[in-house]
């Protein structure tokens, strides 16, 4: 068995992927390409992982899946039956996770530039909670609920100061991004939240460090600061909080690339990423038992309690009494979905001695190989069971030069080339695996191009769609006409 299979939902069988049993290349033919494919299985199995490791140390937590992850209405109806919450980071997620089926209490608001309407109807709606990112939303929510004679209950974003492995733009813990309350504002927030019982509830605190974090030790300082935080808040003020909100971030492992063949390092193709901190990042191992011991498990650690105490006693003596909330999202859906897509054009290049492969997939359909020079595993659908090492060119079929499976601008992240079989022709069906998180979001018409279809195998073996592909129709829908021509 090929190393990048999993039992019971990717296999290579009879030389072909197949995905909960269903061969990928029926698919491709029934539904064209590209295609996005999701297992609810491997979704709901993934939910209870979670779940289980933080129950696992006796301590009060919810799971609150991010749905800016994947908020595809049935994506969502899995995850609400699986048992999770949901937060959201707009009114439009909010209209969706309302729609599927998840009650009020069940929704948590984030979002750094809230407008008064989604605020007005996370108020009326009467979610579980809104986590307020400043002091002029915490003015603006406080006139709202005066004006609705509501009363909200809220958290503080903290800026836990904390940075992770990762790259920039999916670090969200320090004060050099634009998340949470200031550190100097933070104290006086807080008690202003206080002078408004009447109108506000403040239930909790929250934190959220960054996406794909590979060290469980970066979640440990982060737990430890939010409890320090907490029990210093607590002693100033004498509010009791009821929850901490410790994020998301739970890594995915996006298959090693020795999985494929490629070696630490090689003399004759450049297909290692040169950057030690994405080789880590895409190499996750981290699995959320390791998360919930770097968090919930400090609970339990007499040294971290002793040290607590000494900031507040009474806190101390009050944490295992409160509900530890996680945001996962990533965690929860990207390894739940593989990506079809149909080679049209295979072009040698003489002079460089390359074979490009040009398919119907491109940065319109995954945007983060562009935004974030982000990894997809990649492996042959049809040819699923041969030896993988020919390397390989990939390119989408955008007019754009940056529409490219390698890192076109340099910044060591991808490798330059991907394995595949020998003899890969147009026609052949390629799949990107790990594509179910942040991909159906961000989407593009760009060049014209219709935007993909998904379908979800369903735990009986059925096939249903759950996103229509797009038609010429569909790229007009929303232009206006001048009335003249």
């Amino acid at each position: 068995m090929g190393l990048w299979q999993i039992e019971g939902y990717l296999e290579a069988t009879q030389g072909v992927l197949h995905i909960n049993s269903i061969n990928t290349n029926l698919l491709a033919e029934q539904y064209g390409t590209p295609l996005f494919v999701f297992s609810e299985h491997k979704i709901r199995q993934n939910a209870r992982d979670v779940q289980a490791a933080f129950q696992s140390f006796g301590q009060q937590s919810q799971v609150f899946y991010a749905s800016k992850a994947n908020s595809n209405l049935a994506v969502l109806q899995v995850i609400r039956d699986a048992g999770l919450n949901i937060e959201v980071n707009s009114g439009g997620e909010m209209f969706k996770a309302l729609r599927a089926g998840f009650r009020p209490d069940q929704i948590i608001f984030n979002g750094v530039a809230k407008t008064e309407r989604e605020l007005q109807d996370a108020i009326q709606n009467q979610i579980f909670c809104i986590n307020v990112d400043s002091h002029a939303e915490l003015h603006r929510i406080i006139e709202i609920a005066q004006a609705l004679n509501q009363k909200v209950p809220i958290a503080l974003r903290i800026v836990p100061e904390v940075e992770t492995d990762s790259y920039g733009g999916i670090q969200t813990g320090t004060h050099e991004t634009k998340f949470g309350i200031s550190e100097h504002l933070l104290a006086h927030v807080y008690k202003e939240a206080l002078q408004h019982p009447e109108h506000l509830s403040l239930i909790g605190l929250h934190m959220h460090i960054g996406a794909q974090i590979t060290d469980p030790l970066t979640y440990r300082q982060g737990f430890r600061t939010i409890v320090r935080k907490a029990a210093e808040l607590f002693e100033a003020t004498g509010h009791r909080i009821l929850h901490l909100n410790i994020g998301g971030g739970l890594p995915v492992t996006y298959l090693r690339l020795e999985d494929f063949g490629y070696p630490e390092t090689s003399d004759t193709v450049k297909n290692d990423p040169t950057t030690t901190n994405a080789k880590k990042m895409f190499r996750a191992g981290g699995t959320p038992l390791d998360v919930a011991a770097a968090t919930v498990g400090q609970i339990q650690d007499e040294g971290f309690i002793g040290e607590i105490a000494s900031i507040s006693t009474k806190f101390s003596e009050m944490l295992p009494d409160l509900t530890i909330i996680l945001e996962p999202g990533s965690r929860i859906v990207a390894d739940t979905a593989v990506l079809l897509t149909r080679v049209q054009t295979v072009k040698y290049r003489e002079p460089t001695n390359e074979t490009w492969l040009l398919v119907d997939a491109g940065f319109n359909t995954l945007l983060d190989t562009l935004a974030y020079h982000w990894y997809f595993p990649l492996i042959s659908a049809g040819q699923a069971g041969e030896s993988h090492c020919v390397p390989y060119k990939i390119g989408g079929p955008l007019c754009d030069s940056g529409d490219v499976y390698d890192d076109s601008e340099g910044m060591g992240r991808l490798p330059d080339y991907r394995l595949l079989p020998d003899k890969i022709e147009a026609g052949d069906l390629l799949a990107f695996l790990d594509t179910g998180g942040y991909t159906l979001e961000q989407m593009l018409e760009y060049n014209g191009q219709p935007r993909a279809a998904a379908v979800i195998i369903r735990e009986d073996g059925s096939v249903q769609l759950i996103r229509r592909r797009e038609t010429y129709e569909d790229l007009i829908r929303y232009d206006v006409s001048l009335p003249d021509y």
